[in-house]
C-alpha cells in the first residue's frame, strides 16, 4: 500500500491552502454549490486516475447516486454532507478507495472531518461489537458488549456505517467500521444520535444491561486507527483495556517485521512490507528461513494478520528466499496466518505464497481480492478540504479468472472477544499444533 499524492494535490496547492484549513469557517463552507463542486471534483479524479471506478457499481447507478447527493445537499448539515461523500466513494468498492473519518497520519495534509471520538474504543468481533478500552468514568465499561447505539440495535448500526466503507472489500470494511462508530458527529449523520454531545450506548456486562450517555473527547484526543487496539487516544493517561495480556501477534513492534524462534517453528511477523532499519525485507526472510532450518523439524510461520500493505515490488526478493529452501518447500512446513487486516501488498504476498509454495493458511479471510485495484493516492476536495483515498492501478496477482472477493484460509478460526480478553491466540496455537501433529 504505497502512498502518492494525486496530481490534483501538489505542494503548491498545499501552500495555497495552508491558511484555509487553519480557519474552520473557510475550510468547511456551508454553501451548497461548493459541496456540489467537491462532489464533481471527486468524480473527475476517479474518472481520470482510477483504472475502472465502475467495476463494482454500474456507472448509471453511480451517477444517479451522485445526482441524488447533490440534490439533497441543501437539507444536509456538515456531518451528513461528509457522510454522503463517503458513501459515494464507497460505491467504487475497492479497499483503496475510501474517505477517512480520522485525520490521516501524513504530514502536509488538512485534518480531515475533525470529528470527535467517543471515550471508549469499539472493536467488531465475529461474536459482536465490544468495548475493548475506555477512559475516565467509562473505565468500568471495558469488556462490555454493545447492543445498541441510540435507538438502533448494533447489527443495524454496523450496517449503516458499512455503507461509508468499501462495499466490495467487505472484510476491509469490517476492520474499520468500529472506528467509524466511535465518531460522535458521524453518529448524528447516521441517525444513531440526536446530537454529538450526548451519545446513548446500550451495553450488556456481567449479565446486566444498561444504557449510558457518553460525551465525546476533545477534538485533539486522536486514536491510532491503524492498529486499533494497541492504545488509547493521544493525551489520555488513564486508559484501561479489557485484555489481560497481548498475544505475540498484537504486541507493538519498532520494526516492520519481527523474527522469533519458537519451539515448534521460526516465526516471522510482517506488519508492513518494507525494509527495516537493520534488515531489509528479504534479509528478514533469510533470517527466518535460517532459524527454521536449524530446527529438528524445520517449519516457518508467516504472520500477516497485521499487515495492511507496503511496497509490493519487494515481494519477489522475499519469495526467492522462501522458495530456495528445499526443506520448507515440503508439504506442511510453511503456515501462513491471515486476517481482515491482510491488505494490499500483503494480498500480493498471499497470492505468491498460494501459487509458489505448499503453504497452509489459518485465521480469517483477507481484507480484499487477490486481483484488486490498489495504490494509495490522496486527493483533497477543493472546498471542504477533506482528504480522500483512491486507487489508481489494477494488480492481477492471481489467475485472470480468480474472482474471489477475499482469500479464505484453509483453516478458518473465528475472531472472538473471549480470545482478545484472555490474550490467547487460537490461530497461532492451531497452526503450531498442526505442525506438531504431522509426521516428520
Amino acid at each position: 500500500m504505497r502512498r502518492r499524492l494525486s496530481n490534483r494535490w501538489t505542494l503548491a496547492t498545499a501552500s495555497a491552502l495552508a491558511l484555509a484549513w487553519a480557519v474552520p469557517a473557510l475550510a468547511q463552507p456551508d454553501d451548497a454549490d461548493a459541496w456540489r463542486a467537491d462532489a464533481d471534483a471527486l468524480v473527475a479524479v476517479l474518472e481520470a486516475e482510477h483504472e475502472n471506478p465502475f467495476f463494482h457499481t454500474p456507472e448509471a447507478e453511480f451517477r444517479a447516486a451522485i445526482e441524488a447527493y447533490k440534490a439533497d445537499i441543501p437539507q444536509m448539515d456538515r456531518a451528513e454532507r461528509i457522510a454522503g461523500l463517503a458513501h459515494i466513494l464507497a460505491l467504487v468498492g475497492d479497499g483503496h478507495s475510501w474517505m477517512p473519518m480520522h485525520a490521516l497520519p501524513f504530514d502536509g495534509l488538512p485534518p480531515g472531518p475533525g470529528f470527535r471520538s467517543l471515550p471508549v474504543r469499539f472493536e467488531l468481533f465475529d461474536d459482536g461489537l465490544y468495548i475493548v478500552g475506555a477512559t475516565g468514568e467509562w473505565a468500568g465499561l471495558a469488556g462490555a458488549r454493545v447492543t445498541a447505539i441510540g435507538h438502533v440495535d448494533t447489527e443495524q448500526a454496523v450496517a449503516r456505517a458499512m455503507t461509508l466503507l468499501p462495499t466490495d472489500a467487505v472484510n476491509f470494511a469490517r476492520e474499520f467500521v468500529a472506528e467509524w462508530l466511535m465518531q460522535a458527529e458521524l453518529l448524528t449523520a447516521l441517525d444513531l444520535a440526536l446530537n454529538a454531545g450526548n451519545i446513548s450506548v446500550t451495553v450488556e456486562q456481567d449479565g446486566h444491561a444498561a444504557t449510558v450517555v457518553m460525551h465525546p473527547l476533545p477534538a485533539d484526543a486522536v486514536y491510532d486507527w491503524i492498529f486499533s487496539m494497541d492504545s488509547g487516544p493521544s493525551g489520555i493517561d488513564d486508559w484501561v483495556t479489557a485484555a489481560a495480556q497481548q498475544p505475540l501477534w498484537q504486541r507493538p513492534a519498532a520494526e516492520p517485521f519481527t523474527v522469533q524462534r519458537l519451539p515448534e517453528a521460526a516465526y516471522l511477523r510482517i506488519d508492513q512490507i518494507q525494509n527495516g532499519t537493520e534488515l531489509s525485507y528479504a534479509e528478514a526472510a533469510q533470517a527466518a528461513v535460517e532459524a527454521a532450518e536449524e530446527l529438528d523439524r524445520p517449519a516457518l510461520v508467516l504472520d500477516l494478520r497485521r499487515c495492511l500493505g507496503g511496497d509490493g515490488s519487494l515481494n519477489a526478493a522475499f519469495m526467492a528466499v522462501i522458495t530456495a529452501s528445499d526443506v520448507l518447500m515440503q508439504e506442511g512446513r510453511i503456515q501462513v496466518l491471515t486476517s481482515r487486516q491482510t491488505h494490499s501488498a500483503a494480498i500480493m504476498l498471499v497470492s505468491d505464497l498460494e501459487q509458489q509454495t505448499p503453504a497452509r493458511f489459518y485465521g480469517q479471510a483477507t481484507a480484499d481480492r487477490p486481483n484488486h485495484h490498489g495504490e494509495t493516492n490522496i486527493f483533497v476536495t477543493p472546498n471542504s478540504l477533506l482528504p480522500v483515498i483512491h486507487a489508481s492501478e489494477y494488480y492481477r496477482t492471481s489467475n485472470a479468472d480468480d474472482d474471489r472477493r477475499f482469500v479464505t484460509p484453509d483453516v478458518v478460526i473465528p475472531y472472538l472477544f473471549s480470545d482478545y480478553q484472555t490474550g490467547t491466540d487460537p490461530v497461532l496455537a492451531t497452526a503450531l499444533a498442526d505442525l506438531e501433529g504431522q509426521d516428520p
